[in-house]
């Protein structure tokens, strides 16, 4: 059977495709199957996979103290932020001028941030690596940080009708101080609103206590790393009245025994 000749354009084609480069591809403005692919699984689903199995940088599951646990808040509300905005871009794709350009502000502020997180846990990724065999996950950052700085490219460079001049150059930047100075205000607020809840617990009477506590219920999941006060009160204090009080506390914020944060911190 004789096999058909490639066509002069199928030919043409395959010529300007070998003689592009890996990089060059990834960043075009036309997008693939593969890539889409791959920008949802290493931009939305790798974070959220190491943030759940995260064993040290956030969360103390190795039962040592968290690296980073004093950043935590930001970083989830702004991890948070750049896979909402990420699914949204590829789902709708390009828009007008000055939606493209702020997004692709924001989204490249997502890929500047991933790969800095990728450098600074690289040392401890290798250790995971060898170690506990986990510290793959430390060097996901560097993949989602790619996924970021395409869709980045791609949005900044959309040509869409719009704004122009010198506000286009200063689109990016709002989006970009946008996207970090949202989840830094809201984390510190989260602080303020924590902090003073156990200064409550900690200070007052018993009916203040269990009423902050109840307020502080809302906000289990960005509270953990502050809760310690009551830990180290709970262990400190030989009133048996007062030990149930914290402890009691503690089960209404965290839904969790204290007993067991006390056991790490005597280890």
């Amino acid at each position: 059977m004789e096999v058909p000749h490639l066509t002069e354009q199928h030919v043409l084609a395959e010529s300007i495709r070998s003689r592009t480069g890996f990089w060059r591809r990834q960043f075009a403005a036309s997008v693939t199957r593969p890539q889409v692919i791959f920008d949802i699984s290493f931009g939305v689903i790798g974070p959220i996979l190491c943030f759940v199995f995260d064993p040290i940088v956030f969360r103390d599951g190795l039962g040592g103290a968290p690296l980073l646990s004093d950043y935590r808040n930001f970083v989830y509300l702004f991890s948070g932020l750049q896979i909402t905005l990420l699914c949204f871009w590829l789902l709708t794709g390009p828009a007008w001028r000055v939606w493209n350009k702020l997004i692709g502000g924001m989204l490249l502020c997502g890929g500047i941030f991933c790969a800095v997180v990728g450098v600074g846990l690289a040392p401890f990724s290798f250790i995971g690596l060898f170690i506990y065999g986990i510290g793959v996950f430390g060097f996901t950052p560097f993949l989602t940080a790619i996924v970021y700085l395409r869709n980045s490219s791609r949005a900044l460079r959309a040509e869409k009708v719009g704004a122009a001049g010198v506000a286009e150059a200063l689109i990016p930047v709002a989006g970009m101080l946008l996207v970090a100075g949202l989840p830094l205000l809201l984390s510190m607020q989260i602080h303020l609103i924590v902090s003073r809840g156990v200064s409550e617990i900690l200070e007052g009477d018993s009916q203040h206590a269990t009423f902050a506590a109840h307020r502080l219920a809302p906000l289990r999941f960005f509270a953990d790393s502050e809760l310690d006060p009551i830990v180290n009160a709970y262990i400190a204090t030989s009133d048996e009245k007062r030990k149930e009080l914290l402890k009691s506390c503690y089960l209404e914020i965290t839904g969790r025994s204290i007993e067991r944060r006390a056991t790490i911190f005597r280890d």
